[in-house]
């Protein structure tokens, strides 16, 4: 995948609005197109709108929680989408947090590597035209079959932080999608998955905001990175990177926000002018990894988001 990818908006953003700020990204020279799916909009119905109404851009889920859709249902969606953009779409897929599963949808949490190899060896028999034959721990299907099998196969990534996680994506996906992965550690990750010798992607959210005299984006940055630090998947990441010390803090959002290290908030995300800011997405770029660039906005400042999507347009194409 040539240049960066954006992720749209996951927060009070309505469905129509996503749409077209998902054709403008397309012809501002933004590579990709994902869509989160969190509590907004449904991402699938957002990707396939896009199908449509887009020519070029590749389109992805970032990232559909496993356990909301049974994995047959999964493949039908993904074959789908596939006969709507051949060669276009990314399935991206996670297994998303207690709070989502549990509290949300009611599922049970837990048992993550088994629901990721279940639901992956599911979707590819179906995917691959095959009549549906698995009984795994997490997830069964027998005797689903596509009625017709896409001609070109979706790309299935992976949201993935440990490195069990990682090494069931280097061997059953076709790639990953890293979080909050600071720069100073991209050469690192890379080298963990240097040994996969076919078509292998592996990218990452960037959190991205321009700079203000108020210092604004950076005070969003932070809330942002001290909300997610609280949930045990991103603490375990970051401690598994040497990165615990940046932990190491108490107290209510705003004093964990404060306390974070300046260091380790510039090496997680990307804060500055739209200059250093495209420089800083292709370092990583270099290292090995696709940068799938997340605006930081207050939630539902849609022309916010705007103004950081048409900033770093500038040389996207060439990056």
């Amino acid at each position: 995948m040539n240049g960066i990818g954006i992720l749209l908006p996951f927060r009070s953003c309505p469905a129509g609005d996503a749409v077209r700020l998902g054709i403008e990204a397309e012809e501002l020279g933004y590579s990709a197109v994902w869509a989160p799916e969190v509590s907004t909009f449904d991402a699938f119905s957002v990707v396939a709108v896009l199908a449509g109404e887009t020519d070029k851009v590749r389109l992805g889920t970032a990232i559909v929680p496993l356990d909301t859709r049974s994995p047959a249902l999964l493949a039908m969606t993904a074959a789908t989408l596939s006969d709507l953009a051949p060669g276009r779409i990314s399935l991206g897929l996670g297994v998303s947090t207690k709070t989502i599963i549990e509290g949300w949808h009611g599922r049970d949490f837990g048992r993550s590597l088994a629901k990721v190899c279940d639901a992956i060896t599911i979707i590819d028999q179906a995917l691959s035209g095959q009549t549906t034959n698995y009984h795994g721990e997490a997830f069964q299907s027998t005797g689903f079959r596509l009625d017709v099998v896409p001609p070109e196969r979706p790309r299935i990534y992976l949201a993935a932080l440990g490195p069990g996680m990682r090494k069931l994506a280097s061997e059953l996906a076709d790639g990953l999608i890293l979080n909050f992965t600071p720069r100073s550690k991209a050469h690192l990750l890379v080298s963990q998955l240097s040994d996969i010798v076919r078509p292998f992607d592996k990218t990452t959210f960037v959190r991205v905001a321009i700079s203000d005299p108020a210092g604004d984006a950076d005070r969003r940055v932070r809330r942002e990175m001290a909300s997610y630090f609280r949930i045990a998947q991103y603490r375990s990441w970051l401690v598994s990177l040497g990165l615990d010390d940046a932990l190491s803090t108490e107290g209510d959002l705003d004093t964990v926000a404060g306390q974070l290290p300046s260091d380790f908030v510039n090496d997680v995300s990307i804060i500055g002018n739209p200059e250093e800011c495209g420089r800083k997405l292709e370092e990583l770029r270099v290292k090995g990894i696709t940068p799938i660039v997340v605006p930081s906005i207050a939630a539902g400042d849609l022309a916010a988001y705007r103004r950081i999507m048409h900033a770093l347009a500038t040389g996207v194409g060439d990056l």
